[in-house]
């Protein structure tokens, strides 16, 4: 979108998200309000960040099959990983190169992607297999045709799609990131179960501001703040990624059987090899713009979210768990504890997403001062800032 198709309101929301960006939001201060609610602001969000990072879209074995496939929507494009005939693993522009019918849905598992529409089929590995009716065609080239391929990235054993193809690689931006995590061994870990909670009614910005530890005491009183005090937290953040932990109260730490200390409340047997500052906090690390992970010693919530429109998003989440885990007798009962802990702080913050989604639209909401505990939201504010701004602070030297 170009500076004279903006509206007043929505230059001067950009006005103050570039001195944001510019001073490193040094000031510790929240987006402008009108920034989660502004339809121009979110298409900017598509072209400027949805576009052109990486995003998350799922695990590598999710689809380890030969055959398997994982379908999403991202930023408005229908997209699918498919694990080929010849093991690799590629990401598609789910969409048929004749009349542009999306061709997988939801998950499964298929040795020929067939086009519902018309019956072109392509093999596992994007390339066209047939296509009826097309014999008579006066320069139709069957072999030349092949669904689009997309730059895809695994980190961890997460896979990430970068859909203009003109992202920097991502690994070498998470090294700090990988640093503190390396003894967890998420690559091992896999997915045990996907909740899919469709479209909710709030901004993805709202999301990564509930991110923050600060609220633990206000909004999960019993499922947090009593074993992880939300004022003990901590943060570093580094460009793309953000590390926060949050370290359990001293006097309620366990022994495990391996005479290790551990905080109270896991679901399954703690991995071997982790710290002991591993087993007594608990971590959340972010990759921006639509990832988060919650890791403890014996499981995780992984968390994907990408807007859907202004004030809206979709969200998916899947809990993880390490090797090991699934040999557990009555591994399937504890996944159910798991999946149950989740509902219930998640129902706890969706009730917050809300209702700040609404004081957000009332348009009485006005900026926000930042705690010292809301390092991660100072990091998000700066980060999106800068990612929208870019071309205006860039403008702006040129001028000077």
């Amino acid at each position: 979108m170009s500076h004279d198709e903006l509206s007043p309101a929505t230059v001067a929301t950009l006005d103050e998200m570039a001195r944001v960006a510019a001073d490193g939001n040094a000031g510790w201060m929240s987006l402008p309000p009108e920034s989660y609610t502004d339809p121009d602001i979110y298409r900017l969000e598509i072209e400027k960040i949805f576009k052109t990072t990486w995003l998350n879209i799922g695990r590598i074995d999710e689809v380890s099959q030969r055959g398997s496939y994982v379908a999403h929507e991202v930023a408005g494009t229908p997209i699918a990983m498919v694990r080929g005939q010849d093991d690799q693993l590629r990401v598609f522009a789910n969409i048929c190169q004749h009349r542009w019918m999306k061709l997988l849905e939801g998950k499964g598992r298929k040795a020929v992607i067939t086009c519902p529409y018309h019956a072109w089929a392509y093999g596992t590995d994007g390339v066209l297999r047939r296509a009826p009716g097309m014999e008579q065609h006066p320069s139709f080239k069957p072999d030349c045709v092949r669904l689009e391929k997309l730059n895809h990235e695994i980190w961890q054993g997460f896979v990430f799609v970068n859909l203009d193809g003109k992202a920097a690689p991502l690994a070498p931006r998470l090294t700090g990131l990988d640093e503190r995590i390396s003894e967890f061994r998420l690559e091992s870990w896999s997915t045990a179960r996907t909740i899919n909670h469709g479209e909710v009614p709030w901004d993805w910005k709202v999301m990564q501001d509930n991110g923050e530890c600060y609220h633990h005491e206000g909004l999960h009183p019993q499922t947090f703040q009593k074993v992880f005090p939300g004022e003990r937290s901590r943060c570093v953040v580094d460009g793309d990624w953000i590390f926060q932990w949050n370290p359990a109260r001293e006097e309620i730490l366990e022994t495990s059987a391996a005479g290790e200390k551990v905080f109270p409340g896991l679901f399954f047997k703690p991995m071997d090899g982790l710290t002991e500052f591993q087993r007594t906090n608990f971590h959340l690390f972010y990759v921006l713009p639509n990832y988060l992970f919650y890791v403890q010693p014996d499981c995780g919530i992984a968390i994907r979210c990408l807007p859907t429109g202004s004030g809206r998003m979709h969200m998916e989440t899947d809990l993880l768990v390490p090797p090991g885990a699934r040999d557990l007798p009555d591994f399937e009962e504890r996944l159910d504890q798991l999946d149950a802990f989740f509902n219930t702080f998640n129902d706890e913050d969706t009730t917050a997403n809300s209702a700040i989604q609404k004081a957000l639209d009332s348009g009485r909401a006005h900026r926000a001062p930042l705690s010292h505990l809301e390092a991660h939201n100072r990091h998000v504010a700066w980060w999106i800032a800068d990612k929208l701004t870019v071309d205006r602070e860039a403008a702006a030297v040129a001028a000077e």
